[in-house]
């Protein structure tokens, strides 16, 4: 009988390569979906409009933050090395619900930024002037206490 569990025993070791079958005591945060082929226009003087298609469906998705820089390199920070408050972006677009999953979705950035009202953008943002030749970089925002910001969806601003 003895032979017989050692048999069994060591068939589970070669099955599960050893210690590789042990579960991970590592704990992560759930991921963020960044935004997906994101683009820029020019839509009125000094006004912006990105695009982007929606993948968000986390639990307490709150928006999408805008960075701006002047190199893509200098946008493309780890996730793990973002600040988590939302102070960190130059703006927000908060989005209580996310319903648009999987469609194309604007924001409207400028002083002249009029979308929602045209029906086309998420959100306006009319704080925040972009200058020709710079990066922003869009990133989701899930509330929580860490890891709270996406991948950046980069583009350089026309």
């Amino acid at each position: 009988m003895r032979s017989g569990a050692l048999v069994l025993l060591s068939a589970a070791f070669l099955i599960c390569g050893g210690a590789s079958c042990v579960q991970s005591t590592k704990i992560t945060q759930e991921y963020i979906n960044a935004p997906v082929n994101l683009t820029m226009s020019l839509v009125g003087t000094q006004t912006y409009q990105v695009s982007f298609f929606s993948d968000n469906r986390e639990g307490n998705f709150g928006g999408y933050g805008i960075f701006t820089g002047n190199s893509a390199a200098a946008l493309n920070t780890a996730i793990d090395d973002m600040p988590v408050d939302i102070s960190a972006a130059q703006a927000f677009c908060t989005i209580g619900a996310q319903a648009t999953y999987g469609t194309r979705v604007a924001i409207q950035i400028g002083p002249a930024a009029a979308g929602v009202a045209a029906g086309t953008a998420l959100c306006d943002i009319t704080t925040l002037t972009l200058t020709s030749g710079s990066y922003i970089a869009l990133r989701a925002r899930v509330e929580r206490t860490s890891r709270a910001w996406s991948a950046a969806a980069i583009v350089q601003v026309p």
